[in-house]
């Protein structure tokens, strides 16, 4: 049997996965490039799935999709193919920007190839339609045969941020989505041939791909936000705005039971269940995978590990994602549920298996125990960024606010067992970028000047942003004290794969990139005390509250980091 090409399965997953979050109509107007939409619209009005309608030109079609959702308040979509196309559907959707009306545009769309080099009816679509009228605009992969099914649970998720930013489901007012999608030739199916292979078929009890909270499920009830606790449930709580929502998400698990693996940032007066180091416990490989959760719950941005996202992606675990606003965090593409934030506050009389719960904590003190001693440390000398960063969490006066920088030091953090609570601390870990670390934590101490405030950072974001440095004669000068580990380059890359011994003859000049600038001396030119620390003794009498901004550079090893690191992971593995 001919194979299903890979344009008609991704477009018969996308609107399969729209009818399972709820679309009822769908208008199309005709086109070559848009073939695969039209036969998988066509198939699903066939099934009694979808009503379809059809209309010649696109601007009515625009209109008329935009009628269909304005009462019902359900989303319609409008479907067109590439070129001109397109812009005829512009007033609609600004009639539907205007009046909240939760429009959807599904754009057939020349792919990336074909862009840009004269060739028929294509056009830069993905900016024609753009964010100042449309609530979420996605580019969507151009299918492939080769990686065709990972792609489905993309464009199956997408569909489900597609609706939920039409309709505010998560927050922000409802309103149109454009949804641009490239396809390949060729575009019509096979006679008679399977409209979705089995590891493209979505869910198998025809629930969507994601929950949303105010999806209407399959039969008309609504999807409604499904209760965050099963009896072998594991939280994450990663990267989040404020320290408020931190403490709310720590406060939740505790009060179910739920042993919870949490990122860097500011700790809880209270949180009962938080396993000390973070995501470092996955490490224990063989443990985890004899006590796999059955359910796993991600609050915020997960970002200083691998280990997480494994874990999501492993099909005998749910994934249910807690958001803050109505573009959640989901980069494995492996929820099935999202839930907003006020979730954790409703609560549930539900709790985790309390065995369950008890094995978890005895992971965290077996995983305490084995790191009380840092591989590789010494007593008399800092070496290593995980003992600079203790150094701190021990030495920082009540009270005080820690800015760590988003490379190396912040991962550092997370072999602090249990970080103070009585210390603020503050990540970048928007895009993670090491550039303007430094003049971010000198905001830190503006905003607040009666807090002690200090950044720990690594050499090359420090260089990176010795900008900040450059304060006038006229301007009020931050109280921050900035640690600099300066280990002469880009240590983290010797954390990973490009650390490798087999890899070492290219790794310093292009990942290390180390510069051989004198950091201290750089901080003096411009007019600022720095000094040169190698003890924690010294450390600690460095920290010691001062007014001003200053500079403490503690010299460190590059090739300590992987060894450590490595160090570290054995030492896990073997607890299991």
């Amino acid at each position: 049997m001919q194979p299903t090409p890979p344009a008609t399965v991704a477009a018969r997953a996308l609107l399969d996965e729209l009818v399972r979050l709820g679309l009822r109509h769908l208008v199309l107007s005709p086109g070559s490039r848009s073939a695969p939409l039209a036969y998988a619209a066509q198939q699903l009005d066939r099934e009694g799935r979808l009503r379809l309608h059809v209309r010649v030109d696109e601007r009515a079609a625009g209109f008329l999709a935009l009628g269909l959702a304005k009462v019902s308040r359900v989303p319609a979509a409008v479907v067109t193919t590439s070129g001109t196309a397109v812009a005829n559907l512009h007033p609609a959707v600004l009639e539907a920007h205007h009046g909240e009306v939760p429009l959807l545009v599904l754009s057939a769309d020349r792919p990336p190839e074909l862009r840009g080099v004269g060739a028929n009816q294509a056009t830069d679509q993905p900016g024609l339609l753009d964010h100042r009228h449309c609530r979420l605009v996605v580019d969507v992969e151009t299918p492939s045969a080769d990686r065709l099914a990972a792609q489905v649970r993309a464009l199956r998720s997408t569909a489900a941020r597609a609706v939920a930013a039409a309709t505010g489901a998560l927050g922000g007012d409802p309103g149109p989505v454009h949804l641009d999608l490239p396809y390949r030739d060729p575009l019509a199916p096979p006679v008679g041939g399977p409209w979705l292979p089995d590891d493209c078929a979505g869910r198998s009890d025809g629930r969507p791909w994601v929950v949303l909270p105010t999806a209407t499920a399959p039969g008309g009830t609504e999807g409604g936000t499904a209760d965050l606790v099963a009896p072998r449930t594991l939280a994450v709580v990663g990267d989040l705005a404020t320290r408020g929502q931190r403490d709310a998400a720590l406060a939740w698990a505790g009060a179910h039971d739920v042993p919870v693996l949490a990122e860097t940032g500011p700790g809880a007066a209270d949180a009962p269940t938080l396993l000390p180091h973070g995501a470092l416990a996955l490490a224990a490989a063989e443990w985890v995978e004899a006590h796999r959760p059955e359910r796993l719950v991600l609050v915020g941005r997960t970002t200083l590990g691998r280990s997480v996202a494994a874990l999501a992606r492993d099909p005998r675990t749910e994934v249910h994602v807690v958001s803050t606003g109505p573009r959640w965090a989901d980069p494995t593409h492996e929820a099935a549920g999202v839930h907003p934030f006020a979730a954790l506050a409703e609560g549930s009389g539900h709790r985790a298996d309390p065995t369950w719960a008890r094995d978890w904590a005895d992971l965290g003190r077996r995983v305490e125990e084995a790191l009380v001693e840092l591989p590789g440390g010494s007593h008399d000398r800092l070496t290593t960024g995980a003992e600079v960063v203790r150094v701190l969490d021990e030495a920082l006066p009540t009270g005080a606010r820690l800015f760590l920088g988003s490379s190396s030091v912040a991962r550092d953090h997370q072999l602090v067992a249990r970080p103070r609570v009585d210390v603020d601390v503050v990540v970048s870990r928007g895009l993670a970028g090491i550039d303007g670390c430094v003049s971010t934590a000198a905001g830190l101490a503006l905003a607040d000047p009666g807090v002690p405030t200090y950044a720990a950072v690594g050499d090359l974001t420090f260089l990176h942003d010795s900008g900040a440095l450059l304060v006038g004669p006229s301007e009020p000068v931050p109280d921050l004290t900035v640690v600099v580990l300066d280990d002469r380059g880009g240590s983290i890359f010797a954390t990973l794969e490009y650390g490798a011994k087999e890899l070492e003859d290219d790794f310093e000049r292009v990942f290390a990139t180390p510069t051989g600038t004198d950091v201290a001396a750089l901080a003096r030119a411009h007019g600022w005390p720095a000094t040169t620390v190698t003890t924690p003794d010294e450390l600690r009498a460095a920290l010691a509250p001062a007014p001003g901004l200053r500079v403490v550079v503690v010299p460190l090893d590059l090739g300590d980091r992987r060894a450590t690191g490595l160090a570290v992971a054995e030492r896990l593995r073997a607890l299991g």
